[in-house]
C-alpha cells in the first residue's frame, strides 16, 4: 500500500538513520499508509491506499485543508479567522499576521499591503 507525501515532514523513528525530514513527494511503502491519506498529510498513489482511506474527493481536500492548517500552528480558536483569510499566521510575539481579508476595525475596506516603492507605479500616462 502506498502514499505520496504533500509536505515535508519529520520522519518516525522507524524510518532508517540520517532521515530526519522526508520531503514532499517521498512515496511510503507501508501497510497503514492510507491513515496518512485520511489524515491529509499524503495522497494516495495505489488503488489498495485509494480504496482502505476511503474518502469522496471532497472529504480529502477537505482533510488536506485541515492537515495544513494544523501544520501551520493556527489555534483552534482561529479556525475561524484563518478560513475567513482574516489571518495566515502568527508573529514571533504571537499576534496574528493579517491576511488578505483583514479589516481593521477602524477602516472599511480590506487591508492591502503595498511594496515600499508604491509610488515608482503610479500612473504613468500624466
Amino acid at each position: 500500500m502506498k502514499c505520496k507525501l504533500l509536505h515535508d515532514t519529520p520522519a518516525a523513528p522507524t524510518i532508517p538513520p540520517n532521515k530526519t525530514i522526508l520531503p514532499a513527494g517521498t512515496v511510503i511503502d507501508h501497510p497503514d499508509a492510507w491513515l496518512l491519506v485520511q489524515m491529509g498529510a499524503a495522497e494516495a498513489v495505489d488503488r489498495e491506499c485509494e480504496l482502505k482511506a476511503d474518502r469522496t474527493p471532497e472529504q480529502l481536500k477537505q482533510a488536506q485543508y485541515e492537515h495544513l492548517r494544523t501544520r501551520r500552528g493556527i489555534s483552534p480558536e482561529d479556525y475561524a479567522a484563518y478560513d475567513a483569510g482574516e489571518i495566515v499566521g502568527y508573529n514571533a510575539d504571537g499576534s496574528a499576521k493579517p491576511g488578505p481579508s483583514f479589516v481593521d476595525e477602524d477602516e472599511e475596506e480590506p487591508n492591502i499591503i503595498l511594496p515600499d516603492n508604491y509610488e515608482e507605479y503610479e500612473d504613468d500616462d500624466e
